[in-house]
């Protein structure tokens, strides 16, 4: 019994904290778009299911706009090109950062890259040194010789499978890699990446990490929790790996 106190404590606590939280918000008047009914603490995130896209098609809407309660974080589905445009173009500022992943802050440096940073005077300044350093007219055609060669090495792949069928698609992502890699990496050898199935492996990881549901992307109070599910130490170990590939 006396080991069941302290998760007892911490359940009224954070049912305590999600009261008052939840009674502040209903004191501060708020204009929002219609959307579908919310349970509570979860909100709408039962309603996604697997395949996101195809449940919020699904959705009834009542105009170009839909807002969705993801747990603790809202959100805004915009549905029609017109609306759309309207947003980026017309309230680029207000729409332009993006959601702080969990595991985005830990691949990124707390958010350091340039196309997860928050939109301010680092991103600015980062932005700067990207135009002016590395995509000049003299930067980007000094890598015309890799491309060239990539790209030459792709068809000889795709004629070497001929009669049969060709995944363009996994090509294309390998090709974009090898330019990728090769420009940022530039003592690697045409090819190198390409016969690098651990390269692939490590990518994969990333890719599932950063796009697998997370518990503390829609409960930020609830980070804690992948210590203990098995989610930090993969990230750990991923980033490592990253590490010393990019070292070597």
């Amino acid at each position: 019994m006396s080991s069941e106190i302290p998760l007892i404590i911490l359940f009224i606590t954070l049912l305590f904290s999600l009261m008052m939280k939840k009674k502040r918000q209903a004191m501060i008047p708020r204009r929002l778009p219609p959307g579908p009914k919310k349970l509570p603490i979860i909100g709408n995130l039962h309603q996604l299911g697997k395949l996101p896209h195809r449940s919020l098609q699904k959705c009834p809407k009542d105009g170009d706009l839909m807002f969705l309660q993801l747990g603790s974080v809202p959100a805004l589905v915009v549905s029609s090109p017109d609306m759309a445009r309207e947003i980026f173009k017309n309230h680029d500022l207000v729409f332009s950062g993006r959601p702080a992943l969990y595991a985005a802050k830990r691949f990124t440096y707390n958010l350091s890259s340039i196309s997860l940073a928050p939109y301010g005077g680092y991103w600015r300044e980062v932005r700067k040194i990207l135009v002016l350093g590395l995509l000049t007219a003299k930067r980007v055609e000094s890598f015309g010789r890799l491309r060239v060669q990539e790209v030459a090495l792709a068809m000889e792949r795709i004629k070497n499978k001929a009669p049969n069928v060709v995944d363009l698609s996994s090509m294309m992502f390998s090709l974009s890699n090898n330019v990728v890699c090769r420009a940022a990496f530039g003592k690697m050898n045409p090819g190198d990446v390409r016969n690098s199935s651990r390269f692939q492996e490590i990518l994969d990881e990333t890719q599932h990490l950063t796009g697998e549901f997370n518990i503390a992307d829609y409960f930020p109070w609830m980070g804690w929790i992948n210590k203990f599910n098995g989610v930090d130490r993969r990230l750990e170990k991923n980033f490592g790996t990253w590490t010393g590939f990019s070292t070597k």
